[in-house]
């Protein structure tokens, strides 16, 4: 017998195989999962998808990557986050088989701890020490003029910011794909791009809503009586105010940028992360393993993040996939009411809201492809989301 099977039968199937095995048995949810991987994959290699910077090309009989030379930070920042969470989880992988599963828990918290440290450690870094670069030269006109060659150029070789208005407003063609805006932007490349604001606001929104709303939830649970009571009063309260206008009004009067909606979104949605965990703390408080913590006198600290937190962390992560697509949902219409990120930064809401152009021409392709991004990726989140609590809840699993 192997050694991973001596292992198996000792330990027994996992928890965390359990939930997989329910959540595999439907189609649509791994077709959904597959959406989303693409989806992230996309965000991530954007540059090199759609970009009218070569690869390489030959200027003067030397050798330029021009491509590279051009990365922002906030490129490096998402490579970073995208290599730290590949890595997380292929070390999640290697638990499952190495690790006892009585303390999986508590070592796949300190794996996300050190992954969030790290990047956010890394995004401080590398936004002082990359330099901005601006590279205007139009690369094209060189090779058409004869100046340059051998340039390999990305698959849609245009430039989300690049305008063009001899072909402005132009239904989808051979040359672009699925049409052209207002100002002659390639529509695709936008679209390309508009999936890394997306992604970003609904992982980093939920990231800070995640973070309130297990600190406020923690202390509720685990300390009950008047400070859950007053507490659960200002919690209510939050939830009695619309969302979505109240962050309308916070938004009308700050700067539009990236960073401020992703900051407004996560402080007005931690209500629900911090009554899932109160409810947890509530159940595990009087266990036998937290009553040992008490009384061996560990800190409080301790005793919430690193001993009840693990074990109760799961239906926070389940509202999280429904937190991104709510994420998602609420920066596209704050782009289409005209309050999200500045152009030429291409959204999905921003992207839509050009549907109807300024003469009153109706524009199909750019109501139809950016809607149904929003609407798929949402879709896809919520159903992912809907599988999880079902694998993750043993009286919603099929039998």
């Amino acid at each position: 017998m192997s050694k991973q099977a001596k292992k198996k039968a000792n330990w027994g199937v996992s928890y965390g195989e359990m939930v997989s095995h329910e959540f595999v048995k439907s189609k649509l949810n791994v077709v959904c999962l597959v959406f989303i991987v693409f989806l992230f994959a996309v965000a991530v290699l954007a540059p090199f998808l759609a970009n009218d910077k070569p690869f390489v090309i030959r200027i003067d009989g030397q050798l330029h990557f021009p491509v590279f030379k051009s990365l922002r930070a906030s490129d490096y920042c998402i490579f970073l986050a995208a290599i730290v969470g590949i890595v997380q989880l292929l070390l999640i992988r290697r638990n499952r088989r190495r690790v006892d599963p009585s303390i999986r828990g508590a070592v796949l918290w300190r794996q996300i701890c050190i992954s969030s440290s790290i990047i956010f450690v890394g995004v401080i870094l590398i936004f002082v020490f990359v330099p901005r670069r601006l590279d205007a030269t139009d690369y094209k006109a060189m090779v058409a003029s004869g100046r340059a060659s051998g340039a390999v150029f990305a698959p849609i070789p245009y430039g989300y910011a690049r305008t063009d208005l001899k072909s402005r407003e132009q239904p989808p063609s051979r040359e672009h794909w699925l049409g052209t805006d207002d100002v002659g932007s390639d529509v695709l490349c936008r679209l390309i791009y508009g999936s890394r604001i997306s992604l970003s606001v609904g992982f980093v929104a939920v990231g800070i809503s995640s973070v309130i709303g297990i600190a406020v939830g923690a202390i509720l649970g685990y300390f009950g009586g008047k400070v859950d009571f007053i507490g659960m009063r200002i919690v209510e309260m939050m939830m009695a105010i619309p969302v979505f206008f109240l962050i309308i009004t916070i938004v009308a009067f700050f700067p539009r940028s990236l960073l401020n909606i992703m900051i407004i979104i996560g402080i007005t949605s931690w209500t629900g992360d911090a009554r899932f965990i109160r409810a947890e703390f509530f159940k595990l408080r009087k266990q036998d393993f937290v009553q040992a913590a008490v009384s061996l006198g560990l800190p409080l600290r301790s005793i919430l993040f690193r001993h009840m937190l693990p074990n109760g962390i799961a239906p926070v992560l389940v509202n999280a996939t429904f937190g991104i697509a709510g994420a998602i949902f609420i920066e596209a219409a704050l782009s289409f009411l005209g309050f999200g990120v500045a152009p030429p930064t291409p959204s999905w809401g921003q992207m839509l809201s050009l549907g109807v152009s300024t003469t009153g021409r109706f524009l199909w392709w750019l109501t139809l492809f950016p809607g149904l991004a929003i609407f798929f990726t949402v879709m896809a989140y919520n159903l992912v989301g809907e599988a999880l609590r079902d694998a993750l809840d043993p009286k919603l699993r099929i039998q």
